[in-house]
């Protein structure tokens, strides 16, 4: 297996999978130059993604999706969400769509694929768990609140990607107008640094490997930041990974 985050932040979202020659884009809310540049240093071709799994229809997960239209790679979504792109973004009606219902797994070539439900400000937004290779890769960003659920699926990863959006402070102290602030602070909105903290504070180090921060704030956050305040998460400090905004993540190879 092999995993990295290409780009994270409220800019634009988008990582890349491989598992046993299946290759795997999880949102594309990047520029299509950017992601050919990425897949060219692994000597891949927009035509050699086998699917690409959408979270939601915010640009920031979506922007290059139109360019995948009379490809053979599958778009995996729920259908609230494809229909919202669908209608936000008209080329995308030619796309591969793949319809799926949250919380029921399914195989993708030799993957179990299970898409939750995550409270945003969307259609349907969701998460994924991705199993492969004995390990559980869930993926979740883009959520106002750690419900029941997304606790549970927390403590099921072997590698987790968390979204730590914004510090509440400079979140206030920023240029936003308030009713984008009241949106990112809502139970539909984002999650804040003490908010990942919270769930990272109840998982395993028998059972997590992996952290990676992301979806973080260019101007409501800092890395420095989020590294201070995790002085007192113990020993699991030493498997998370700050992913900066607009940059690529360490590769995890398993």
């Amino acid at each position: 297996m092999f995993f990295q985050i290409i780009e994270t932040s409220s800019a634009g979202n988008c990582a890349y999978l491989e598992h046993d020659g299946v290759n795997i884009l999880i949102d594309v809310g990047i520029g299509i130059k950017k992601i050919e540049a990425y897949l060219a240093k692994r000597s891949l071709q927009l035509d050699d993604i086998d699917a690409i799994f959408i979270t939601h229809e915010h640009l920031d997960h979506r922007k290059s999706l139109k360019y995948f239209a009379n490809k053979r790679t599958k778009i995996f979504a729920n259908r609230l969400t494809a229909e919202s792109i669908i209608h936000l973004d008209s080329p995308t009606k030619k796309l591969l769509w793949a319809h799926f219902e949250n919380g029921y797994p399914f195989d993708f070539k030799g993957i179990e694929v299970c898409a939750f439900s995550v409270p945003h400000d969307t259609s349907d937004s969701v998460g994924y768990s991705f199993s492969l290779n004995g390990k559980n890769v869930v993926w979740m960003t883009d959520l106002g609140k750690a419900t029941h659920l997304v606790k549970d699926m927390a403590k099921r990863a072997n590698i987790l990607v968390l979204e730590s959006n914004y510090c509440p402070r400079m979140l206030e102290n920023s240029s936003r107008p308030y009713n984008l602030k009241r949106r990112i602070i809502s139970s539909h909105g984002h999650l804040s640094n003490s908010d990942a903290i919270e769930i990272i504070k109840e998982l395993s180090l028998d059972s997590i490997e992996k952290i990676y921060l992301a979806h973080i704030s260019r101007e409501c956050n800092s890395t420095s930041h989020i590294a201070d305040l995790l002085a007192d998460v113990g020993e699991i400090k030493e498997r998370i990974e700050i992913v900066s905004p607009l940059c690529e993540s360490t590769i995890l190879e398993i």
